[in-house]
């Protein structure tokens, strides 16, 4: 079945914010598609895709022909280093300190394009996001790393798949990550020398760990820092409730801890989902069966319509008042074995943030 947008309809539910040009038939999530994604990722063969390593590079490789086979451009036509036009090439040092990476090296990113329509907005990108890199293999056991992050990984795919009829005014641009586990190095690199200016990107969307959790729990962030809320937040708010979700701000201690983060302290307007840290987060109990392909489906329609609604926005995301979002309502906050921080700590924290290295790295 498709799910379609119309203007009256869409306009109603956002309270006159995005809107679309006539009538858009987007394709619906496919989960056998996704599970095989996202089966293939926690592999054996793969190793656990620790930076740096062969296993790393062969999931690289996977995004980068999926990339191909559904007809995305490279960002730039001669490419940016590594084995197809798709792969990002950057070097780590030897202070990585990561499993199977222990001096200097080299390792990938991949990103493709779905080129924009509009001569007047097709400079400007809408990011989706997502890191396929885990732990690897440690003490001779195998990090699969199901939630975290294959699962993200499968949704950037099939995100990718369900927007590449969909003739976008903006470009959409989707970013497959390595090195977050190490403390952002890919996002970072690939910030750090953009192969296209910094000005241009009007929006990064990232899925981190969409998996797992509660029926009806998603959680986004920012919620509640000042100069980091946007009208993306908003408008996710909005379209998640079109589903049936109210979304969470039970994360917000995690940040920085995932791709956006990059992004964001570049003051580009950022968005990170994620179903919740669970019991077997970094372990090697991280495996496939336990993945909820109902939630992680929910996940990738909600990306797939705030994608597309905000490639096809009249103006790009813009920072929030802190009165818009200080009284906003908020789905529970239940995954077992966190605690909910204290409402009102981060209303005013977020402007100016320096990158942290993190050993919480989602």
């Amino acid at each position: 079945m498709n799910f379609k947008f119309e203007r009256a309809a869409l306009a109603a539910a956002l309270a006159g914010g995005l809107a679309f040009a006539g009538e858009i038939d987007l394709p619906d999530p496919d989960p056998v598609r996704i599970k095989a994604d996202l089966d293939h990722l926690c592999s054996p063969d793969l190793a656990g895709r620790a930076t740096g390593t062969p296993g790393a590079e062969l999931a690289a490789g996977y995004l980068a022909q999926k990339m191909q086979e559904s007809g995305l451009a490279p960002i730039r036509s001669g490419g940016m280093g590594g084995l197809t036009p798709f792969h990002y090439s950057w070097t780590y040092g030897a202070s990585l300190g990561g499993p199977g990476s222990a001096g200097a090296g080299q390792a990938s990113d991949v990103v493709g394009v779905l080129p924009g329509r509009d001569p007047a907005l097709r400079g400007e990108y809408v990011f989706i996001t997502a890191h396929f890199d885990h732990l690897g293999t440690r003490w001779g056991s195998l990090y699969p790393g199901a939630d975290d992050n294959a699962s993200g990984s499968a949704g950037l795919l099939e995100v990718m798949r369900l927007l590449r009829e969909a003739d976008p005014r903006r470009t959409i641009a989707f970013l497959g990550v390595s090195g977050e586990e190490e403390g952002l190095l890919g996002s970072e690199a690939f910030l750090d020398r953009p192969p296209l200016p910094l000005a241009a990107i009007k929006a990064d969307i990232n899925m981190d760990m969409i998996g797992r959790g509660r029926a009806g729990e998603l959680h986004v962030m920012p919620a509640r820092r000042a100069g980091q809320v946007t009208t993306l937040v908003q408008d996710a708010r909005a379209l998640a409730a079109r589903h049936g979700i109210t979304l969470s701000c039970g994360i917000e201690r995690f940040w920085r801890d995932s791709d956006h983060y990059s992004f964001a302290r570049r003051a580009i307007p950022s968005i990170c989902f994620n179903t919740g840290i669970h019991a077997d987060y970094h372990r090697p109990s991280d495996t496939p069966d336990k993945i909820d392909y109902g939630k992680l489906t929910t996940a990738v329609k909600i990306v797939r319509d705030l994608a597309l609604a905000t490639a096809n926005a009249d103006a790009a995301p813009a920072v929030l008042a802190p009165r818009v979002w200080h009284a906003w309502a908020w789905g529970p906050y239940r995954t077992p074995g966190e605690v909910a921080e204290d409402p009102e700590e981060d209303y005013f924290a977020g402007a100016g943030e320096e990158l942290e290295t993190s050993t919480n790295a989602m």
